[in-house]
């Protein structure tokens, strides 16, 4: 199930998502076992599909057991802040994976799979 997230998480990323400038709005999508949210960008921008994962551990099997709605793309969302194990290095097929930083970041590309945060030495 993706839906064992703590009831604070679920708010925060709606207020982020709404907050922010390249988003036009957001709609959740009906469905069991995931929260999952349409995101309708500015500009003509492309539509995004964010799956929020509830994994404590993030890896492979994740990936492979992501749900059919992003089987042609999409970002799937490391919702839970203590979350540990994706580090991807190379971009998955119109995949993104991360955090939400991650996700506000690449919400500004048409490309978004492709999206990587500055390195913590390029900041500054």
């Amino acid at each position: 199930m993706g839906k064992d997230l703590h009831y604070s998480i679920k708010p925060f990323i709606e207020r982020a998502l709404n907050g922010h400038f390249a988003v036009e709005k957001i709609e959740l999508v009906d469905n069991d076992e995931y929260y999952i949210y349409r995101v309708y960008r500015r500009n003509g921008v492309s539509e995004v599909i964010v799956v929020l994962s509830d994994d404590y551990y993030f890896g492979s099997a994740s990936l492979q057991n992501k749900p059919d709605i992003l089987k042609d793309g999409g970002f799937f969302l490391i919702a839970r802040p203590e979350a540990s194990g994706f580090e991807g290095n190379e971009p998955l097929e119109k995949l993104g994976v991360g955090k939400i930083g991650k996700l506000l970041g690449a919400l500004n590309k048409e490309d978004f799979w492709n999206y990587e945060p500055p390195k913590k030495d390029e900041k500054k």
